[in-house]
């Protein structure tokens, strides 16, 4: 992978929040995916021997290997992007081409977005496309408002759809995936009342009712939760994913922090393009399983992989497909150890490998990596570390049957 990968952090400066309330999550992806966020000013900008380094006046909560956009300097070379590769409380440093010299001008500094497109909106729905459109050049729509149906002190989550053409912001008529002919408006538009009520079909929750004890079955009637709940997204041009915590940060349970993993995106080399969430179409008083359950990345024995197309070239969007964890024990990412590792070692990971419906090898997702060593409970909500001069990110995460553990992400290059 040689691509830019930008991450970003609940912990940023200015990150908006995943709270209980009807569109913040697509205030997350708008300041991630197409605005970037968090702009500060500098007190000072110089340049030594091919490194800039930024001071500011206080904290910045700029972390490593994220990538920001410097403006307002008298050097036009210095008002574009660049990866941090050093970083104190209250400066950051990145490589510049550039001789030696104090920098002037009133320079200013935010994390820089994913260079995605927010291509149709509404009241808290969206519909979003990557940078690259040559090699992603499908939709992604995310409903992120309060159905008819449903009240509002329930669940709260985005219902999310890979569409192939889209015209407008309810446009929902063309190849679309998940889909069901016999039910064209399953994932989008909610039906019964009460009880009864059933609102999505491909989900991404934020929000339940889980809070000091993420071991609990729920249902989308408890009411949620409130409190904000940390998260980590991660893009490239032409993919990313979203992993938010499964309890507010009030909670007092060990696993608060654990994540499920939430994306959109293609397969290098295939146009292929795939829908990470959870799959969960019942009834709102309906027990759901623990936390992590029926998410795509919850165990490599749940069929949990939404495709709009097979390898063949086939639509395939009523049939979730399987993300093999290669190497994990017991088929969870990061929650036992494969082998004993030596002292010194980084963490052992290994690549998730996925199939069509009919068991036809796609391969590797992007960004993504299975962790084959176990993760203790008191882990922070995510750890960097680097690599033969690769940069991954940890984070801790939730699978299915309550396997707590983490997955990897894989940051790129260092340089």
């Amino acid at each position: 992978m040689t691509d830019q990968v930008k991450w970003f952090s609940s912990k940023n400066i200015n990150a908006p929040q995943l709270s209980n309330t009807w569109g913040c999550m697509i205030s997350v992806l708008d300041a991630c995916l197409v605005t970037g966020f968090g702009s500060q000013l500098t007190s000072s900008l110089v340049v030594d021997d091919g490194v800039a380094i930024a001071t500011f006046g206080s904290n910045h909560n700029i972390e490593q290997f994220q990538w920001i956009e410097i403006s307002g300097s008298n050097i036009a070379e210095l008002n574009t992007e660049f990866k941090v590769l050093g970083v104190t409380s209250n400066t950051l440093e990145f490589l510049v081409d550039l001789p030696d010299q104090v920098v002037s001008g009133t320079i200013s500094c935010k994390l820089a977005s994913a260079g995605w497109t927010k291509t149709f909106s509404g009241a808290d729905k969206a519909v979003y496309q990557a940078k690259d459109i040559a090699a992603n050049p499908y939709f992604l729509r995310v409903d992120n408002s309060l159905d008819t149906v449903y009240t509002t002190t329930y669940a709260k989550f985005a219902k999310v759809g890979i569409l192939e053409s889209c015209t407008g912001i309810d446009d929902i008529g063309g190849n679309q995936a998940p889909f069901d002919s016999t039910n064209p408006t399953k994932n989008w538009v909610g039906t019964g009342s009460g009880a009864t009520a059933i609102n999505g079909w491909a989900k991404w929750y934020y929000a339940t009712t889980i809070d000091s004890n993420v071991q609990s079955t729920w249902t989308e009637a408890n009411a949620a939760r409130n409190g904000d709940r940390d998260w980590v997204l991660v893009a490239t041009k032409d993919s990313f994913f979203i992993l938010p915590s499964v309890a507010p940060n009030t909670s007092n349970d060990n696993y608060r922090h654990c994540a499920t993993a939430y994306g959109f995106g293609v397969f290098e080399g295939w146009d292929i393009p795939f829908l990470s969430a959870q799959i969960q179409y019942a009834s709102v008083n309906a027990s759901r399983g623990y936390s992590g359950a029926g998410t795509t990345f919850c165990s490599s024995s749940f069929n949990g992989l939404i495709l709009l197309k097979d390898t063949k070239g086939g639509y395939q969007p009523d049939t979730f497909t399987r993300v093999n964890f290669t190497l994990a024990s017991n088929g969870y990412t990061g929650n036992l150890s494969v082998f004993q590792r030596n002292t010194g070692d980084n963490i052992y990971h290994c690549p998730f490998l996925c199939i069509d419906k009919s068991n036809y090898l796609i391969g590797e997702p992007p960004l993504l990596r299975c962790v084959m060593n176990e993760t203790a409970s008191t882990e922070p909500a995510y750890a960097l570390f680097t690599e033969d001069n690769r940069a991954y990110l940890k984070r801790r995460f939730l699978g299915d049957s309550l396997r707590f553990g983490s997955i990897l992400i894989d940051l790129g290059e260092v340089y």
